[in-house]
């Protein structure tokens, strides 16, 4: 176009303008007629319509500007919003989103206009969306659930969908919509809490277990200090030809089986110390089969193969009692249904130069090893790598703590040991610990008949059990000594008030309703500083040999005791008191 030219739409809308111009005269505008002053009013009314033109158009300007501003910030807040945002029609299908939304699923937000939302929910959860959009959809009330969504690659998270009916479209196309917030941290700690609720509720009721235990032991072991002592005092009087004595012998050995499980059963108690000695290993593990075997379903075996040489461990009783449980309570839930056979093997080990490679916690020398092993299921790859997790657990929330294997690992390291599994599905399972020897002796008591021990002594004796204090009187009486008993520790504290030199020993029970064994023994000692006072308990939570000691109190005994071991731990006490007098 030539410079000057007067583009050909400008001039087409010049023409049409001056067309309309002359259509709309009616000879009004001549100004030939008016006057100057006329003129000019006019012309001051035109500039003051152009100068309030040019500010409306202003305002108008600065309006849309401001809109725009708005309109911005509505976009950035709705797409950048912490949580997401999108409308769905009445069928479920997506007319909106934001993009927040569409980050949550790891999709563009294109691909989510026209897609049915139930395309990004987990099919296990499909029927909480659809009764959620149908309480909607019925009640017109806002609604609210927690579901799980799919992202792009299946990647499943929790979220809290909130949902609110809008009927600006009219009642035949109603528009829903809805916040989505993730709240799989939310959910995850709330599992949590549940998990840690769950195991300090089992290990309240493991401690409840205990406590319970603890009573149930004391009480037991009174009933047994009956039943052994009256057999004693019936076998006493049967020749040794006599059927009855053979009868009374099987009431003996049975009871004094009883006796042993109580004292297993304590072993797992707070009493128990955990002080380390020189232990012969294979006596214990004989010992822990007996408890075991008798809580083991006859659905599943034991076999035990216990070498006759095997060396001694420098270790706790308990602890190894708890290795062997809990390692065979895994065996016996990996059989449960279908039974089978737990084996255990208990034998020497060299670990030299070319050998200690494989056991690299472990220097070369001489070990015991115990190997615990079943034919159970087996594990995968994924569970042996996790097996010693505190905690974790294959089984029901309410079969198992978790805490098993943890404690098994635990007890190994500390004992300087090394522990390992070899397992595999459908093929069970074998656990091996190795444990250093103890290079040291044990000296082995010889067994020899012991002639009872006989005294004239007086002895004051207290337990608030009537069959108790009868037959341990009995059994003192027999024995040559001179015997005021009681069951109220009231009464014979008063009588030993009086007469603090009348007797020669007191022997008391711990657990007594009135008045404890503790609290005599503190009494008697404040009238009669260095009373010789034999403590006996079935179980007992509040006092130790050691703190026995600690207060004044010359022996600690556990019952039941049969009549040999009581009547030497008697004239042991009274013989350490004269000796201690006459020095």
């Amino acid at each position: 176009m030539k410079k000057g030219t007067v583009p050909p739409d400008r001039v087409r809308l010049r023409r049409l303008a001056e067309k309309a111009l002359g259509e709309a005269a009616d000879g009004n505008d001549d100004l030939s007629g008016q006057s100057p002053e006329e003129i000019a009013s006019l012309i001051h009314e035109l500039r003051v319509h152009q100068i309030e033109l040019e500010m409306q158009n202003e305002e108008l300007r600065r309006t849309q500007e401001a809109l725009e501003t708005t309109r911005r910030r509505y976009s950035h807040l709705y797409d950048f919003a912490p949580v997401g945002y999108f409308s769905i029609s009445e069928k479920g299908m997506i007319e909106a989103a934001n993009l927040t939304f569409a980050s949550m699923l790891k999709v563009d937000r294109g691909v989510l206009i026209g897609t049915p939302l139930s395309q990004f929910i987990l099919n296990e959860d499909q029927d909480i969306y659809y009764k959620h959009r149908q309480r909607l959809l019925e009640t017109e009330a806002p609604q609210a659930c927690d579901l799980r969504f799919v992202k792009k690659g299946g990647q499943p998270f929790y979220a809290r969908l909130e949902c609110m009916l809008l009927n600006n479209k009219g009642e035949d196309s109603r528009e829903i919509r809805a916040a989505v917030s993730d709240i799989t941290e939310t959910k995850r700690a709330e599992n949590e809490r549940d998990n840690l609720q769950a195991k300090l509720f089992q290990s309240q009721k493991m401690e409840s277990i205990g406590t319970l235990a603890g009573g149930i032991a004391h009480e037991f072991n009174n009933i047994l200090t009956v039943i052994i002592g009256n057999n004693e005092l019936v076998m006493e009087d049967l020749p040794a030809w006599s059927l009855v004595r053979e009868n009374a012998e099987a009431v003996r050995v049975a009871g004094l089986r009883a006796r042993d499980v109580v004292k297993q059963l304590l072993l797992f108690s707070r009493q128990t110390d955990q002080k380390k000695m020189p232990l012969q290993i294979g006596t214990v593990v004989k010992e822990s089969l007996k408890l075991i075997r008798s809580s083991t379903p006859a659905n599943i075996g034991i076999n035990q193969h216990i070498a006759e040489d095997v060396a001694p461990v420098f270790g706790n009783a308990t602890q190894i009692n708890q290795l062997l449980i809990n390692l065979c309570s895994n065996a016996t839930d990996a059989m449960i249904d279908v039974g089978g056979a737990i084996t255990i093997d208990l034998g020497n080990h060299i670990i030299d130069e070319a050998s200690s490679t494989a056991n690299i916690a472990l220097s070369p020398g001489r070990y015991v090893r115990l190997m615990v092993g079943d034919t159970g299921h087996g594990m995968d790859r994924q569970t042996l790598d996790r097996i010693y997790e505190p905690y974790f657990t294959t089984k029901a929330i309410d079969k198992g703590t978790g805490l098993g294997l943890a404690v098994v690992h635990g007890i190994v390291e500390k004992n300087n040991g090394a522990l390992s599994v070899e397992s595999s599905p459908g093929k069970g399972t074998v656990f091996t610990i190795l444990l250093p020897a103890y290079e040291g002796s044990i000296e082995q008591e010889p067994e020899t008949s012991i002639v009872l021990p006989k005294g004239h002594e007086r002895i004051l004796f207290v337990d608030d059990e009537p069959a108790v204090s009868k037959i341990m009187k009995h059994r003192l009486e027999k024995l040559g000594y001179e015997v005021h008993g009681f069951t109220d520790p009231s009464e014979a504290l008063a009588i030993f008030s009086n007469t603090p030199d009348a007797f020669d020993l007191i022997i008391t029970d711990m657990a007594m309703p009135q008045m404890t064994g503790e609290q005599l023994a503190a009494a008697v000692l404040k009238i009669r500083p260095g009373m010789p006072i034999m403590l006996c308990t079935g179980y007992s939570e509040k006092v130790s040999e050691e703190k026995a000691r600690e207060i004044g109190i010359s022996s600690f005994v556990m019952k039941p005791m049969d009549k040999t071991d009581f009547a030497v731990s008697v004239r042991k006490v009274l013989d350490e008191t004269k000796g201690t007098t006459q020095e």
